[in-house]
């Protein structure tokens, strides 16, 4: 697994005491702080490590186990320098240690005077994560940090499902709780169907907040491109519930799937029906059904930028903390190279938090954005992308693609007047 800017790495060995009357401890095996961006002081990875032993050691049934020498199972030279952790290698960890889980936690500066950290525990035999906390902000005094692992230890130790990953806009109290996605209010309210031209779209708000984009723990095997994790503030959006089907093309723009195949040099279509998500459209051409969209109804539709896609894909708010949009298994949540085979009917796998379909398969989909390679740590304000470029940015995987790029950190990029099987589009509205 290969983790961003901090990699902290904390084995979970369970034992059992010798005798029935002896009370059953869990032992908490601590790894060496791995610092690959160097922003990070030794002297803050020392109190980062030694809290989080304390604060492990401070939890009823559980031991804090610090031995700097773990780091050398993994062969501490390349895991200094690299923070890779292999399948094999947490196994061969759990079977040395007798360890059952591993930790992974990332983190990274947030200011001045305190970092971010994120972890998720995975479970030694499957290699699943089995629960991950929010990111928690920690102060680099040993006052704060000490609060600050006390929380993680507590969240880490007794939830037993995914919290929102939203970093508060300030750093989090010692005290907070996590958040739970069920106690976001329903935003059904604010949902519509746009019914203009009979085009039955149907269009999803979501709420503004924060979150991080790019490649953060949960993703794994990440492209250089998606490497540089950010902290974005966006603002509130309404986002298509699916992609733009071929029905809905065909109202707006008055061409079919089999026209647009003509203007190519492709001899197939891959799926064809009301349903189906349309494809063969250049990414002139999404913004054109955007334009006359806008034109017909008086409201603002557009392509979403690729802040407004990653976020949405990840649930907003209520960001589920998983690998794909929807799920971390991608079979339950998309059409990709291993179950789809050509395009399906939108919405026939299952929807993330935001009760969005087929972000991460079926179609890829245009963003409004020009791509480049590395994203700007100064634009994190609704982020609009590159002024300039030479290709738009595409984003989710499709029918076509391996798993690796259904994740929703995934980016690539095509040229504007590119048309391909595989490419479609969803609109946002922006109120």
């Amino acid at each position: 697994m290969k983790i961003g800017n901090v990699l902290v790495v904390i084995i979970f060995s369970l034992f059992t005491c010798a005798t029935m009357a002896q009370n059953e401890v869990k032992r908490v095996a601590i790894l060496e702080t791995v610092d690959k961006a160097g922003t990070i002081s030794y002297g803050t990875k020392i109190l980062l490590r030694q809290s989080i032993t304390y604060a492990i050691t401070q939890t009823p049934g559980y031991e804090g186990y610090n031995r700097v020498d773990m780091a050398q199972m993994l062969g501490e030279h390349e895991f200094q320098r690299t923070g890779y952790v292999s399948d094999s290698q947490i196994k061969k960890l759990g079977k040395m240690t007798g360890a059952a889980y591993v930790l992974i936690a990332e983190a990274a500066e947030y200011d001045a005077s305190h970092i971010v950290i994120l972890a998720n525990l995975v479970n030694v035999e499957t290699g699943q994560i089995e629960n991950s906390s929010i990111p928690v902000v920690a102060g680099t005094d040993p006052e704060n940090m000490a609060k600050s692992c006390a929380y993680l230890a507590e969240v880490l130790l007794n939830i037993k499902t995914h919290t929102s990953s939203v970093v508060s806009s300030t750093p989090r109290a010692s005290g907070s709780q996590p958040t739970n996605r069920s106690n976001y209010p329903t935003r059904s309210d604010k949902n519509y169907t746009e019914n203009s031209m009979n085009v039955n779209m149907e269009m999803v708000w979501v709420d503004g907040g924060e979150f991080l984009m790019g490649c953060t723990a949960e993703q794994t095997d990440c492209r250089e491109d998606e490497k540089i994790i950010r902290r974005v503030t966006m603002d509130g959006f309404y986002i298509g519930m699916f992609e733009v089907t071929q029905a809905q093309w065909a109202i707006i723009m008055g061409t079919s799937v089999s026209t647009q195949r003509e203007k190519t040099s492709y001899q197939k279509t891959y799926g064809t029906g009301n349903e189906h998500p349309m494809y063969y459209v250049t990414w002139e051409e999404a913004m054109e059904f955007c334009r006359v969209l806008s034109k017909q109804t008086g409201k603002k539709y557009t392509l979403p930028t690729e802040a407004q896609w990653e976020y949405a894909a990840r649930g907003g708010i209520a960001n589920e903390g998983t690998k794909y949009a929807g799920g971390d298994m991608l079979d339950k949540v998309a059409w990709y190279s291993k179950n789809g085979f050509s395009t399906h009917p939108c919405g026939e796998k299952q929807a993330n938090a935001l009760g969005l379909y087929d972000m991460s398969g079926n179609v890829a989909e245009w963003c409004k954005d020009w791509y480049s390679d590395s994203y700007s740590n100064r634009d994190t304000n609704n982020p609009q992308g590159a002024s300039s470029g030479s290709k738009r940015v595409r984003r989710g995987g499709s029918w076509e693609d391996s798993a690796r790029i259904c994740r929703v950190s995934n980016r690539s990029s095509e040229y504007p007047n590119s048309r391909s099987y595989s490419i479609g589009f969803r609109v946002v509205c922006i109120p």
